[in-house]
């Protein structure tokens, strides 16, 4: 793994500051991003017309969010460059899964952003069995960060709003505006894609606790209860359950084995699986990026 870069002229706002960036564009924007790329060609791009030529608010603020996060530099000529494309050398990492690593390498206030997700896995539980609940409440939830986190700043409701709708598009988690509610599952396509690296290209690639240690500690929080043999939280669990039932994951208990991990439910007929094997995903939408749907037809 190469050493991750933090970019030396970061904007100072809070991550939960940008409430209108969105996940399309920050991924429309990112990915036309090469070296010594001038800005101007990103404002041409994706500006919008009005009368006095091209509106870029939206675009300096997603620059500035890839900024905060490591992902963009900007030189004094107004030209922009990729930050850490290399950092998995032997795989190439999709949009999605990508700024979710760049959100959890914040550092200092900004980690304020990643602190979220973990409040919301590992605090909120609903049975002695700490597997962690599958769906939150906005109300909730902003009660439980401001109890738990200490980063001298006032946690209100638009900061969560803005967490949820920056990751729902991402497939960290599911958020129903209707109902003010998150609902604490990855999408099959960030789950899967990170088994399926895992697998082929980190040490123990078999392992199942291996895997979503790296997972868990590189890109969002898997356990609900760490320590001893750690419990998956259950929102996980229903999607490693889904991946078993369509047939592209299964899971090995070994009885000689402590490197398990604690499930919720048998899955594979084993609570405590040792290894796994991860097949290709269907190609089916239920597998494709949250932000690929609109984008590709899917032809029965």
């Amino acid at each position: 793994m190469s050493d991750y870069e933090y970019n030396t002229s970061k904007p100072e706002k809070l991550l939960t500051g940008y409430g209108t960036v969105r996940g399309a564009e920050l991924k429309s924007i990112y990915t036309d991003i090469d070296p010594m790329t001038p800005l101007s060609q990103i404002e041409n791009r994706f500006g919008r017309p009005c009368s006095s030529g091209l509106e870029t608010d939206h675009i300096d603020n997603c620059l500035r969010f890839l900024r905060t996060l490591d992902m963009v530099e900007q030189t004094g000529q107004d030209v922009l460059n990729p930050m850490n494309r290399d950092l998995f050398p032997e795989f190439e990492l999709t949009f999605e899964p990508r700024l979710l690593y760049h959100i959890g390498q914040q550092t200092g206030k900004q980690s304020h952003l990643a602190a979220i997700y973990e409040v919301a896995v590992q605090e909120i539980s609903a049975d002695v069995g700490h597997y962690g609940v599958r769906r939150v409440s906005v109300d909730d939830l902003v009660i439980e960060v401001d109890r738990e986190t200490d980063y001298d700043l006032e946690w209100r409701e638009e900061k969560i709003l803005m967490w949820a709708n920056l990751l729902a598009p991402l497939g960290g988690l599911s958020f129903s505006s209707d109902h003010d509610e998150i609902l604490l599952s990855p999408s099959r396509a960030v789950l899967h894609e990170l088994l399926f690296h895992h697998q082929r290209h980190r040490a123990n690639g078999d392992s199942v606790l291996s895997a979503l240690e790296w997972i868990d500690g590189n890109f969002f929080p898997v356990f609900s209860r760490t320590g001893g043999q750690p419990a998956v939280h259950v929102g996980v669990a229903d999607v490693l359950e889904s991946l078993v039932a369509d047939g592209a994951l299964s899971l090995t208990g070994m009885s000689d084995r402590s490197e398990v991990v604690d499930l919720p439910m048998s899955i594979d007929n084993s609570q405590t699986p040792a290894d796994y094997t991860i097949e290709a995903a269907p190609d089916r939408p239920s597998y494709w990026h949250p932000l690929e749907r609109s984008e590709r037809r899917y032809e029965a």
